[in-house]
């Protein structure tokens, strides 16, 4: 208790301009109208009418706003107005003074646009309980479609609110308006936007000639709040928020107080749910608005008994650091008593930092692991043996009840899956995954010294077959560790290859709506969370898994996957679809180990790239015949059933390239040699039963009405026509070439009609590959892709973010790619990484030296 103490004492002698970079970035914001002046609204007493409409395509759709003030004489006898339609939301009620002593709050959500309707109503409960509050409630996508009214309410503002403002235009747009405003709260966003931050005399400005971050006595600090690991730090951050504010109320000083202030409405917000949102705004009301609210007798009654103080050690330090400060900036005693007497806010609604829930136990919290696993198997005996995933889920998202959470969870054990839902605060992800999650492998690389071992490894930590991140980021500090000097993508790599599981990343976007996704594609900030971030990491799998309600009912029922949506417009909407693409995935990775060497089949594809030149079997900077015999007899080394090999790689090629014009030429057809030999064929009946009615009708529409329409590798006619795939079998090795890309004569058709489809025979190769061999297919256990590069990832589908109509996501289906591929060429292996689920495996390229042709 002394140690933090003394540390205590070194935070309150920080002065106003030390304290930068005290939260991780993000973008968040409140704005503040200017007093007596709303934007474009009518006069009081008249009815006004504000109308905009503004088709802006973007990343939320398209926008359409009418805004009505009611008239005055409409609203209730305290003078209170409420008004709502469109981008935001207004909320007034008169002080018994007048409409001349008000406070006006304009409150941001950027990155979580999702809790716009949480605002609304503790906005609506805030100017309840206290005369003279006025809210306007906004969100980020309001700077690009409603700017006007923005920027008015901005301008002379009392108080500005923003929270997860990431954007750089966005960032720019709100600095210049922002400046004037006398208090600004700006919490996880941009460093630059966050050193706005202004309360009194306390703020984050960067130290004139100093790089802004944490000064070197707050790094101190924050330390003796969690382990000795520098990674750690900003979780000791989260973990000071609790105590800091409850210390800081106790000292009379000026700039304690604007701290403790700043703190305290850091605690609300980061606490979240209705109750402590509403507390926040009522604070800011009453603190730097010299408002009155009153809150709810039990909440009340809650803070009178706080005011007593704290019983224990923390009660103790309370009163000594009081005492102590009071003394030290030439304070009195009794000045302690009186700021006590002042605090009458309900304490924050408390969470913990870290910990599990189901969906069956509502508002229960499970301290660890341990103890959520023995409550699962005593409730669900019969789950043991399935496959655990780990899923990281934002703890603001839990404490607010989101109900993707529950829909998520459920539909994994519905397919088998037993989740272990770990909310954390967004910067700890790492230590929940490396402290609270261990597996097998772990445990014996330990043993056999391959791997230190983890000396925060909790004794509570369990098992994980696989783990899946619903917060999209850098595992390592989050949203923090997304800024340049806080990267820490080689810790992260550390802590994943002790577990060595499979690390998926599946989220809901949180800044874009469905409709912009499915019509355009995942851009922007976005795309940057969801994959540029976590790929550093070595996430692999990138799959949204929603997003935003567009509200647009009759474009969400024209999609095949996402009618009867239930979501209002803003709220976080999950695909179900894309749902099971995860579950299928999870599934074919992690199975993966448990089968033997021995009986992995394993499906090798090879390009023949442009067709009909005698190019089968090559691929950029690489030596294709060589590599692949190369990879074959490792594989027989390790223990797969490769069969008998040629000992030399030309003679291998040729059997594949044999394989491959038989099927090209038709002789394949009906021919014992060739199906002995393992040359794969598929029926009509059978790829319309892969395929299922809506993609067939797609094929079929753009390849003669018909599946054995199509005249490529297509013998037969009707349901018992065949399409030949060619291929040779090694044991349990399957080498096929990649099909053509369109028609002989036009090979790039399909890069440039969007809406067009592969040829039935491409579709049956890669199904093929996919469906158990009872199912009449190979079934392979993994797919390996040889070489830069093949066609399958450039097929037609939305540029970025997959969907179920996306012809890249439904040819590698739920197969487990690996993709081999030139280190000199990220741009286009991030194609075959994103669009085609490959965990791309990186080769050098060839040394060059001059010819010698040229003088």
């Amino acid at each position: 208790v002394m140690e933090r103490f003394a540390l205590l004492a070194m935070l309150a002698m920080v002065s106003a301009g030390c304290a930068a970079a005290f939260s991780p970035s993000t973008l968040h914001g409140v704005a503040s109208l200017r007093r007596g002046k709303a934007p474009a609204l009518a006069p009081s007493g008249r009815r006004g009418v504000l109308s905009l409409s503004s088709p802006v395509q973007g990343q939320r759709g398209t926008v359409s706003l009418r805004m009505t003030l009611a008239d005055s004489s409409a609203a209730s006898e305290e003078g209170k107005k409420e008004v709502s339609e469109g981008g935001f939301r207004y909320f007034a009620r008169d002080s018994p003074e007048g409409p001349s002593k008000r406070f006006r709050i304009v409150l941001m959500a950027g990155f979580e646009t999702f809790n716009r309707e949480l605002y609304k109503q503790a906005a609506a409960q805030a100017v309840e309980q206290c005369a003279g509050l006025e809210i306007f409630v906004f969100t980020d996508a309001d700077i690009d479609t409603h700017p006007e009214p923005l920027g008015e309410a901005l301008e002379g503002a009392d108080a500005f609110f923003a929270s997860l403002i990431f954007d750089f235009n966005q960032v720019n747009w709100l600095s210049d308006r922002i400046k004037a405003i006398p208090h600004r709260f700006v919490f996880e966003s941009a460093l630059e936007l966050m050193s706005f931050t202004q309360v009194g005399a306390f703020n984050m400005k960067a130290q004139p000639g100093k790089k802004q971050g944490m000064p070197p006595a707050v790094k101190s600090l924050l330390s003796k709040f969690s382990s000795t690991r520098e990674e750690d730090r900003l979780d000791g951050y989260t973990s000071f928020l609790k105590v800091g504010p409850k210390v800081l109320k106790y000292i009379p000083v000026d700039k304690a107080q604007d701290m403790r202030r700043w703190l305290s409405t850091y605690s609300y917000w980061n606490a979240g749910g209705l109750e402590n949102v509403v507390t926040m705004l009522g604070e800011l009301g009453r603190e730097l608005g010299g408002l009155s609210p009153s809150y709810p007798p039990a909440a009340a009654a809650s803070a009178a008994g706080g005011g007593e103080g704290v019983e224990g050690p923390l009660g103790a330090l309370q009163w000594v650091a009081g005492f102590f400060f009071s003394s030290l900036f030439n304070g009195d005693a009794g000045k302690v008593e009186a700021a006590t007497a002042r605090i009458s806010a309900p304490e924050v609604k408390e969470a913990p930092n870290r910990g599990l829930v189901h969906h069956e136990r509502p508002g229960h919290y499970f301290a660890t692991p341990r103890e959520y696993v023995e409550w699962y198997y005593g409730r669900f005996p019969e789950r043991k043996g399935w496959k655990v995933v780990g899923v990281l889920l934002y703890r603001k998202h839990v404490v607010s009840s989101l109900p993707y959470i529950p829909e998520l969870t459920q539909h994994m054990e519905g397919e088998g899956l037993v989740p272990l839902p770990f909310f954390i605060t967004g910067v700890d992800a790492h230590i929940a995954v490396r402290d609270s999650l261990t597996s097998p492998y772990e445990r014996g690389a330990v043993a056999r010294g391959e791997v230190p071992a983890n000396p925060t490894l909790s004794p509570d930590a369990v098992d994980v077959d696989a783990v899946v991140s619903t917060i999209g980021f850098p595992l390592v500090g989050g949203p923090a560790g997304s800024m340049e000097g806080a990267r820490q993508a080689d810790l992260a790599k550390q802590i994943l290859m002790a577990k060595n599981v499979p690390y998926f990343v599946a989220a809901p976007l949180l800044i874009q709506d469905v409709k912009s996704w499915y019509q355009s594609g995942i851009g922007g900030l976005q795309s940057v969370v969801l994959y540029s971030l976590p790929e550093l990491d070595g996430a692999i799998d990138a799959i949204p898994l929603g997003g935003l309600c567009c509200g647009d009912r009759e474009f969400c029922n024209s999609e095949r996957d996402l009618k009867s949506c239930s979501r209002e417009a803003g709220e976080i909407r999950l695909v179900k679809d894309r749902l099971n693409r995860l579950t299928q995935r999870v599934h074919k990775w992690t199975t993966l180990r448990d089968k033997n060497e021995a009986e992995r089949r394993v499906a090798v594809v090879l390009y023949g790239y442009p067709p009909g030149i005698g190019a089968t079997g090559t691929a950029a900077l690489l030596n294709v015949p060589k590599s692949l015999l190369q990879l074959l007899q490792r594989l027989q080394m390790e223990g797969y059933n490769v069969g008998e090999l040629p000992s030399d790689e030309e003679d291998l090629l040729r059997l594949c390239r044999e394989a491959d014009e038989i099927a090209d030429t038709g002789r394949a057809y009906r021919n014992e040699q060739y199906k002995e030999g393992g040359g794969g064929t598929v029926t009509v009946e059978r790829l319309e039963g892969w395929m299922g009615k809506s993609d067939t009708e797609r094929v079929s529409g753009n390849w003669g009405g018909s599946l054995d329409r199509s005249g490529i590798r297509t013998v037969g006619s009707g349901s018992a026509a065949e399409l030949l795939l060619g291929g040779r079998q090694f044991g349990n090795v399957w080498v096929g070439v990649q099909p053509p890309l369109g028609l002989p004569g036009d090979p790039m058709r399909l890069l440039f009609e969007r809406d067009m489809t592969p040829h039935p025979q491409y579709v049956a190769f890669y199904k093929y590959l996919e469906n158990s061999q009872k199912e009449g297919g190979f079934g392979a256990d993994a797919v390996v892709h040889f070489g830069m590069h093949g066609t399958e990832e450039w097929l037609p589908g939305t540029p970025l973010g997959n969907t179920g109509e996306c012809w890249p996501d439904i040819l590698t289906g739920s197969l487990p790619n690996v993709y081999i591929y030139a280190a000199n060429n990220p741009s286009e292996s991030l194609l075959a990484k994103r669009r085609g689920y490959g965990t791309l495996v990186s080769h050098n390229v060839p040394p060059y030296s001059r010819a010698g042709l040229y003088k």
